[in-house]
């Protein structure tokens, strides 16, 4: 799935993006974000294209931050310890790791370190896919189009 669909099906599923703006403004060194309260992905298109990063990356990377936030993990990681320091030692730089541990508060890194593994590993369907579970989990049924369909596929 091309980036521009995806993005397409996280706005269909309420999760929209910006490109640039205040964040990114605020953030001299960010490349992107996720904002709960708003439920919207910043992209800040030109600094990632200068640090010579892939949109494509950054943008899985915020869209994964959404689905963490639709299913109620609150900056807690769905992998365990284990599983993260497993992955993380085999596929993560360690200047990378440093930098996120010295950055994030220590409850985010590891919903950090597993955003940024699934943006370098899980292709833009799978994303897609959890956006939209995550909208079934927490719409009730009959709610909007995505209640809808909840309900349908729950015999609701």
């Amino acid at each position: 799935m091309p980036l521009p669909l995806l993005l397409l099906v996280a706005a269909w599923l309420g999760v929209a993006t910006v490109q640039g703006g205040a964040w990114c403004e605020a953030q001299p060194a960010g490349v992107g974000s996720y904002d709960p309260q708003t439920s919207e992905i910043a992209l800040c298109t030109e600094r990632i294209r200068s640090k010579g990063r892939a949109i494509d990356e950054v943008a899985r990377h915020e869209l994964f931050h959404a689905v963490q936030h639709l299913f109620g993990r609150d900056g807690r990681s769905f992998l365990s310890d284990g599983q993260i320091t497993f992955l993380v030692h085999r596929l993560m730089d360690d200047r990378e790791v440093m930098a996120v541990i010295s950055l994030y508060p220590s409850e985010e890194i590891n919903s950090e370190l597993e955003a940024r593994l699934v943006s370098r590993l899980v292709p833009n369907e799978l994303i897609g896919g959890a956006l939209l579970a995550g909208r079934l989990v927490q719409q009730a049924p009959q709610q909007g189009p995505i209640g809808s369909l909840r309900a349908y596929l729950l015999g609701n």
